[in-house]
């Protein structure tokens, strides 16, 4: 659902992790939106699995792969995910 500049996303958690998620929000006092949306910018600025969409505009390919010593990464690897 998207409303002006925002769009809302949704997922589910195992029950281990909502718990987590519970007690960080009786930590912090945010709410539930504002952690999972920290969370998701936190991610996305850091890229920990280098999905090539989430590179920033100014991103320069690895020399390697600019060389052909490994090979370009291919964005449609990030597309699938496995259900828990």
């Amino acid at each position: 659902m998207t409303t002006g500049e925002t769009e809302a996303f949704a997922t589910r958690l195992s029950a281990v992790e909502a718990e987590h998620i519970h007690e960080a929000l009786d930590q912090t006092g945010l709410s539930r939106s504002d952690l999972v949306a920290r969370g998701l910018r936190y991610y996305l600025e850091e890229n920990p699995d280098d999905i090539p969409a989430f590179r920033p505009d100014n991103f320069e390919m690895d020399p390697l792969e600019k060389l052909g010593v490994l090979p370009p990464e291919d964005g449609a690897a990030w597309i699938e995910t496995q259900d828990r």
